[in-house]
């Protein structure tokens, strides 16, 4: 987000009480609001960590439902930190694509099985009778690891 007018933005920082981060694609600063990126990393490592309550149930289909939003919320947190906005994309794919980050692009250059299996989830888990296997949630559950990793969301 952009704000030419300086009145108009101490007004929006006193409205969000936000933080300035530096936007890397267009070179200036943009007010960012620290408290929903903040939000939004604590969301991603919950639903992280909600996937492995769920696959120890064997709810591989829910697990894999929080792995994408996860990865997601990951992903948008990282975008806001670092762009100043996040798209109001779903697609994993168009998220990793759009985030512009060299880990995560070499990350997910072999894995766009998992990928799919993300964006699959998302909407099986909720309308279809799609099963899924411990292993494909395992494999899943590595990726967004790594994902969140390369982010800076999670430490391990």
């Amino acid at each position: 987000m952009r704000l030419n007018n300086a009145h108009a933005l101490k007004s929006f920082e006193r409205e969000i009480g936000n933080v300035h981060l530096r936007d890397k694609s267009i070179g200036v600063l943009c007010p960012v609001s620290y408290e929903l990126y903040r939000r939004l990393a604590e969301r991603a490592r919950y639903f992280f960590e909600e996937g492995s309550r769920d696959a120890a149930k064997k709810r591989y289909d829910i697990a894999l439902f929080h792995l994408k939003q996860a990865l997601q919320l990951g992903i948008k947190a990282y975008m806001l930190r670092t762009k100043g906005d996040f798209p109001k994309v779903h697609d994993s794919g168009m998220l990793i694509k759009l985030a512009e980050n060299q880990c995560l692009a070499k990350l997910a250059g072999g894995m766009w099985y998992d990928v799919s299996i993300l964006n699959d989830a998302y909407i099986a888990s909720r309308y279809l009778a799609r099963e899924y296997s411990g292993k494909e949630y395992r494999s899943v559950r590595s990726f967004v690891r790594g994902v969140l990793k390369c982010l800076g969301i999670i430490e391990s």
